[in-house]
């Protein structure tokens, strides 16, 4: 079977994009054929594709005219007619805005809206057109895929699906680790700086235990435009061992050296980083945010799960992970034990088998 992707920039390296890599490896690998087409960004993806995979980038810079619209779904066209897929996939279910008009009246295409955010995700903008592209993929694709059981009960509520709707959760990227070791004194956490991943939270709970722990540091990845604001908080409250390390390409590395790993979002699509960090055989702490933390950490058993918000609780449970090196270690081997519902090769079992039943499908 021949299967296009559209993904907004393939050139991150965020985790949709590690997310499409995975998948789109393992099909080629199962003898599909996949075409990835990226909307923007540069002519070298984030992460390394297998060689058999065509990949088509249409501009430089993101299309932000009407006009620059317009073109984007012209090219788009253009591509569909030369590769003739059996499948086209919104890796994003935004681009539905330029699936939609650019695959109309092509015979036996079928249309997969990939959605890899929760329903009620926030946007700084667009979310007009997010909510409208929601609608018309609700209306017009032939399948929704969501990431969450959560999420899935969200989009029953609110829309009616007239193609299939369905939750296939993302892989784990590395391999299973069944005991991360020990690690080093040091918490991590990972991901862009924005308000909705909540490091604003996680520096506040962080103020409530860096002065009884002094021989323990907290570690942040990543970059955005909430840094300064970050480095003005660390300064505000006088921290000492909190620290913004930047960007960074040796995930695994960060995840060894970590004690366990920590997820202060408001908002999630999924929570990638904390299977990630999972497979090293580290626990987590997350707050039980909408959607996905609920899905892979059984609080008290793999990790803690804290009410939305509640700083002093989120400081709560790291301290008895400090405290306790033996709760650690026994957490993380169990965490590591527990991502069975997200092993690659399943995941594609699941990804196989809609594609498949869509194609048949008159």
């Amino acid at each position: 079977m021949k299967i296009c992707y559209l993904i907004g920039n393939m050139s991150h390296t965020g985790g949709t994009e590690r997310v499409l890599q995975q998948i789109a490896n393992g099909l080629v690998e199962r003898g599909h054929s996949v075409v990835i087409v990226s909307v923007w960004g540069t002519d070298r993806p984030g992460f390394p594709l297998d060689g058999r995979i065509a990949f088509r980038r249409l501009w430089d810079g993101y299309p932000d005219t009407p006009a620059a619209h317009w073109r984007t779904i012209r090219a788009l066209r253009k591509i569909l007619k030369k590769e003739a897929p059996s499948v086209l996939i919104d890796v994003d279910l935004i681009l539905t805005v330029y699936t939609l008009p650019a695959s109309a009246g092509l015979p036996g295409l079928k249309r997969v809206a990939w959605e890899h955010f929760n329903y009620y995700y926030h946007f700084p903008k667009n979310n007009g057109i997010r909510d409208l592209a929601r609608r018309l993929a609700a209306r017009f694709s032939h399948a929704v895929v969501v990431l969450t059981e959560e999420d899935l009960g969200y989009y029953r509520e609110n829309l009616k699906i007239h193609g299939r709707l369905c939750r296939i959760y993302n892989p784990v990227p590395f391999q299973i680790t069944p005991s991360g070791g020990a690690g080093d004194r040091m918490v991590f956490a990972a991901g862009r700086l924005t308000r909705v991943k909540g490091f604003d939270l996680l520096l506040e709970s962080w103020a409530l235990l860096e002065k009884d722990f002094p021989d323990w540091k907290l570690c942040i990845a990543g970059d955005g435009e909430d840094r300064e604001n970050l480095l003005e908080l660390i300064e505000e409250k006088g921290l000492r061992a909190a620290e913004l390390v930047g960007r960074v390409s040796d995930m695994e590395e960060w995840y060894g050296r970590s004690a366990f790993y920590v997820l202060p979002s408001r908002d999630e699509g999924f929570g990638m980083v904390l299977i990630e960090a999972m497979s090293h055989g580290r626990a987590a702490v997350s707050f039980a945010c909408k959607a996905g933390p609920g899905e892979i950490i059984s609080d008290g058993e793999n990790g803690f799960l804290v009410p939305e918000g509640d700083t002093a609780a989120f400081a709560e449970r790291m301290r008895r992970l400090m405290e306790s090196p033996e709760l650690c270690r026994e957490m993380g081997e169990r965490a590591s034990r527990s991502l069975g519902a997200f092993d690659r090769e399943g995941i594609l079992d699941q990804w196989e088998a809609l594609l498949k039943s869509l194609k048949a499908e008159r």
